[in-house]
């Protein structure tokens, strides 16, 4: 017995650290490492042969210095690994970092072509280890093998678990002995008893209720006390051994805070219960204390994530392009990744040929982005404003600096506003400074986000018919809502509607979508309130005690009503509706 009470334990936690151990290299680090020694090796072999033999040189002369200057042998294996790990590593990272914006990356007499494919962008998406984790479990489920648990031999897995839960209760409680392990340890008990309890759960929801009462209940008590229960237990025998209050109170309100917060945040998610909303007593902390639950990473914080994009794919040419949907549609998550500054989750856009992800630096210099909202420094002149613009985009040369001022000045129309301060300026004024500013770089492609939103019509009309003059060099995309500004501007069009691409091709045969689908009817007040809630109304006029209603319908909906003339907003309509099938167009496209 004194021999086994010796030797067991240390045996016991050598063979399940060595299980451990194994299990992890097996299934995580020898995979992971294998994967990154093949792509190092990919990577090494797409080099120049001068980078390739200035690496072995550097591999060489420090292997030399290892070899002569260290003597342990131990420290000459580990600095050789290390030599062979951050030598490639420090040449990848040099040469990234050096990356930057090259306007001559394709030769300006070529024309540009913009290529996007299968595009797919899902915000607040997990991590690569959760999503595969996650596509495991999916595709049990699909396959029909996920784990149900409806009797006792679905339990069998306890045969394990329930002898090292054992085994660690006895290491704990009764061979450990310095303080520090004897607090930290429970708490992984814990973890495995909650884990342990979990399929109980799953199976007590599946219980009748009234056939297995007690069952349910005693399991429900039993599933309690493990969740809420244990942690008093764990801290009393704590307490017993080492009276500690002034520990024992912070660490039982730190643990039950915690395991409120994990309850919180699961019901919140659960029930998608809506913050703002709240009412009934105690709102105002409640909702300070919702936030913060949901606010806390890993316990409280959940990802929800949302597909932007869905397998987008067209062609962009010289030109106007217009990218027209409603708000929340995706077309701002769509400039931005062709930009570059967001990642596409999915997909590929090729200017050229050249992959943006790859080349992401290379090609900033081929893009002006103006976003949709973006800030000025009111206190200074367009002129000022430019010249430090020029500076930021490494325009050090002051002659030429102030030649290119001149030259966006003039294309922008702004020359004889050039000494107001931007703080004067109108709306559509400033507008016009954010192409200017742009412009600095000389782009080949124009990105704007809704640049015509909050303009008065004159100032809009001046600001497209600018975009117009600018397209006859190069690319200009720009996203709007409004049906004028893409009618009058653009020779090519695409309409988003959450996330996904229903028309692309010219304006004018857009209108064609809606033939036979736009009536006109005159009717009364009351059946209009009727009327209403079954058809889209593009707009009703009051005329005396009639009201004459202009509507979307697949066929007469009623005798009286008359097919009228469709035009490109009806036709916009059209596409907005839910159900609504993509047009030959994208067929035609190539798509």
């Amino acid at each position: 017995a004194e021999y086994v009470t010796e030797v067991g334990a240390p045996f016991a936690i050598t063979i399940i650290g060595g299980l451990g151990l194994s299990t992890l290299l097996t299934l995580v680090f020898i995979p992971t490492l294998n994967t990154g020694i093949h792509t190092s090796l990919k990577w090494i072999f797409r080099l120049d042969w001068e980078k390739q033999m200035l690496m072995a040189l550097i591999m060489a002369g420090l292997g030399y210095l290892i070899a002569a200057r260290i003597d342990s042998l131990v420290w000459k294996i580990i600095d050789f690994l290390l030599l062979i790990i951050l030598t490639p590593a420090a040449f990848y990272f040099v040469m990234n970092s050096l990356r930057k914006a090259n306007e001559k990356l394709i030769d300006e007499s070529t024309s540009l072509q913009i290529r996007v494919r299968n595009l797919v962008k899902i915000y607040d998406r997990d991590s690569r280890f959760v999503r595969e984790w996650k596509s495991g479990l999916n595709a049990r489920k699909r396959l029909g093998l996920e784990k149900s648990y409806t009797g006792v031999r679905d339990f069998r897995y306890l045969a394990w678990l329930l002898p090292l839960i054992g085994f660690l209760m006895y290491f704990i409680y009764f061979y450990l002995e310095k303080g520090f392990w004897y607090f930290v340890l429970p708490i992984f008990l814990y973890m495995m008893l909650v884990s342990a309890s979990n399929p109980l759960r799953l199976y007590t929801r599946q219980l009748d209720p009234v056939k297995y009462k007690w069952r349910t209940r005693f399991l429900k008590a039993f599933i309690w006390f493990v969740f809420w229960g244990m942690p008093l237990v764990i801290l009393g025998l704590f307490y017993n051994k080492y009276k500690l209050i002034g520990l024992l109170i912070p660490s039982a309100l730190i643990w039950y805070l915690v395991l409120a917060i994990i309850v919180t945040s699961d019901r919140l998610h659960r029930d998608q219960v809506n913050i703002n909303r709240l009412t009934g007593r105690f709102k105002g902390f409640r909702k300070v204390f919702y936030r913060i639950a949901l606010a806390i990473p890993l316990i409280g914080k959940k990802k929800t994530p949302f597909k932007a994009l869905k397998g987008v794919s067209f062609n962009i040419e010289h030109g106007m392009f217009g990218l027209l949907g409603p708000n929340g549609a995706g077309k701002s998550t769509l400039m931005r990744i062709i930009c570059g500054v967001l990642e596409p989750s999915y997909g590929q856009i090729t200017i050229n040929g050249i992959d943006t992800k790859s080349k992401r630096e290379e090609i900033q210099g081929l893009i002006g982005y103006l976003p949709q909202e973006f800030g000025v420094y009111e206190n200074l002149t367009a002129w000022e404003f430019l010249n430090y613009m020029g500076i930021l985009k490494k325009i050090y040369n002051r002659e030429q600096r102030e030649a290119r001022i001149e030259y966006v000045l003039n294309a922008v129309h702004m020359t004889s506003h050039k000494h107001e301060k931007l703080g004067s300026y109108s709306g559509g004024m400033k507008q016009r400074i954010g192409i200017a500013q742009i412009l600095l770089h000389l782009p080949r492609i124009l990105v704007v986000d809704e640049p015509t939103a909050g303009l008065d019509p004159r100032e809009r009309i001046r600001f497209r018919n600018l975009l117009v003059e600018l397209s006859r060099d190069r690319i200009v995309i720009f996203s709007t809502h409004i049906i004028e500004d893409v009618a009058s501007s653009c020779n090519q069009v695409a309409v988003v509607r959450s996330g996904e691409l229903v028309y692309l091709g010219a304006p004018v045969e857009m209108a064609h979508i809606a033939a036979n689908k736009v009536w006109m009817a005159d009717m009364g007040i009351d059946e209009f309130e009727e009327f209403s809630r079954k058809f889209v109304i593009i707009h009703h006029m009051r005329d005396a005690d009639r009201i004459r209603v202009r509507f979307l319908a697949g066929e007469c909906p009623f005798e009286g009503a008359r097919n009228v003339k469709a035009n490109l907003e009806d036709a916009y309509l059209c596409l907005l509706q839910n159900g609504m099938q993509p047009v030959p167009e994208l067929i035609n496209n190539g798509i």
